[in-house]
């Protein structure tokens, strides 16, 4: 994940197709490891797309995903015995 979000801040920075030195480099500036495997993945999938409309083929294909309903409701509290006082 941390490979796609260099990619994106590049590509909203105006680099129109960053490469794996660019990634590299923003991931360098905050201490974060390359996985060199999985960024070239990366970069080979997403070689002569356009990030945005990537981004808009994904949210077609998950716009009917049900995401379930709320949790449970929250516990009942202590429940103990109330002394009383005598």
């Amino acid at each position: 994940m941390k490979h796609v979000a260099a990619y994106a801040l590049l590509v909203m920075g105006g680099k129109t197709a960053p490469t794996v030195d660019d990634v590299k480099e923003v991931l360098s500036a905050v201490d974060g490891e390359v996985d060199d495997a999985q960024l070239e993945t990366l970069l080979a999938d997403l070689a002569g797309k356009d990030l945005f409309e990537v981004i808009d083929a994904g949210m077609d294909k998950i716009k009917d995903i049900s995401v379930g309903g709320g949790g449970g409701g929250g516990g009942g509290g202590g429940g103990g015995v109330v002394e009383k006082p005598t």
